[in-house]
């Protein structure tokens, strides 16, 4: 949908469905959090959060859950399909005692010594893409070209795919199906190619766990094969699990992170040359470009029973969205949020979550940003603009993805 589109629900306009919206979401999420912080989307029984203190509360409130199965619109995935084998035992559809044992056995994996060849591997992957760009003139598509393929490379080589072959570049596509899946906006045609590549990806994945049961290499399907608690050890279906899980939740948010980091730097180019003339602040303005903008979208928690927040009476499998926007530009808490300083205290941020269900891959994502923003460092010439008016997106509803960046690097 072009984001000149407007959506009207029963004949109105929401301030989140309109174009301005999408343009410029500060002010409306200002004037929402202001005057309507809990606000429901009429007709679309979707309920959005925009303060700090109610986004913090809701990661862990016990009258909402993050298992999509209890949305009251949630359609089952049909029965013996890939797509419901993965609904119906993620992470998040297990109980409390299940899933604090498979966190544990996660954690484990990511050892000192992982983490530091993931990190080779991530900066050997950002290094692929950023020597096409040093000394590059004219206009260049940073999502296409930097953005956009980085985060599947980086999963399919830390997970153990054979660097730069067919396998690589197979996973890569099976990735962006299973990314795909997940939207609940598919045609029954689109499903059925998710399926088949979700169906792929985890026969793929659950014959590397078998073979590195017998023969482990230095890859994550290999810790995640080792890793113990006591004498506890992970299955080879939950390794499937994990990784499908790696792939739909990190490939898409670290492409989005990359991205919209990279735009706001283009657009503050004061930040941009603090962070060029002192790379010590670039783990800390990583957290604080997440802040100050990573898209439009929200964290969707679904009530689990009534209840009722700020006066407003939420009903029993009702969807709410978290808006990272809103809690992160929320002046009580980030003084002066509109201005982007790669300085800023950032210890309140809250965009990998809180609590039991923070985010797993929250440093590897973390990582991965910092170095692609180090990468283009180097090859964004002084004076390199964004061109607005050519920016390119996917608009669903209040949901925005930016699809293109187009950056003249000059003559």
């Amino acid at each position: 949908m072009a984001a000149s589109a407007e959506v009207e629900i029963n004949g109105q306009i929401d301030p989140l469905l309109t174009a301005a919206f999408h343009d410029n979401p500060g002010p409306v999420i200002a004037e929402l959090r202001e005057k309507d912080p809990v606000h429901l989307i009429p007709g679309l029984g979707i309920w959005v959060v925009t303060r700090y203190d109610d986004v913090r509360r809701l990661f862990t409130d016990p009258n909402v859950d993050n298992d999509q199965r209890l949305y009251e619109n949630y359609v089952p995935r049909p029965e013996g399909s890939a797509l419901r084998w993965i609904s119906d035992n993620s992470l998040f559809a297990v109980g409390p005692e299940q899933h604090a044992r498979q966190r544990r056995l996660v954690s484990a994996a990511f050892t000192p010594r992982a983490v530091a060849r993931m990190e080779g591997q991530v900066r050997a992957v950002i290094e692929q893409y950023a020597e096409k760009l040093r000394g590059r003139k004219g206009v260049v598509d940073l999502v296409a070209e930097f953005t956009g393929p980085i985060p599947n490379t980086v999963i399919s080589r830390i997970t153990g795919i054979p660097a730069k072959g067919a396998d690589e570049l197979r996973f890569r596509e099976l990735a962006q199906a299973v990314i795909s899946g997940i939207s609940p906006f598919l045609s029954d045609e689109d499903r059925k190619k998710a399926d088949d590549a979700i169906l792929e990806m985890t026969d793929h994945v659950r014959q590397m766990a078998i073979e590195r049961r017998k023969n482990p290499r230095e890859d994550l399907v290999s810790d995640l094969v080792l890793a113990h608690d006591e004498a506890d050890t992970m299955t080879n279906d939950e390794i499937v699990l994990m990784v499908t899980a790696l792939v739909s939740a990190g490939s898409e948010t670290t492409s989005i992170g990359g991205t919209t980091a990279l735009r706001a730097l283009l657009d503050n180019p004061d930040q941009l040359e603090r962070l060029r003339q002192d790379r010590s602040l670039l783990p800390n303005a990583v957290d604080e470009l997440l802040r100050y903008d990573f898209g439009t979208a929200g964290l969707p928690r679904y009530a689990i029973r009534d209840f009722e927040l700020r006066g407003k009476q939420i009903k029993k499998g009702q969807l709410i969205l978290l808006s990272f926007f809103g809690a992160h530009h929320d002046p009580e808490v980030f003084p002066n949020p509109d201005q982007l300083d790669v300085g800023r205290d950032t210890s309140a941020m809250t965009i990998f979550g809180h609590g039991p269900h923070y985010c797993l891959g929250a440093n590897l994502a973390r990582q991965e940003m910092r170095c692609m923003i180090e990468a283009a460092l180097d090859f964004l010439p002084p004076g390199a603009r964004v061109l607005t008016d050519q920016i390119e997106r996917t608009q669903i509803a209040m949901f925005s993805r930016i699809d293109t960046l187009p950056v003249d690097f000059g003559n």
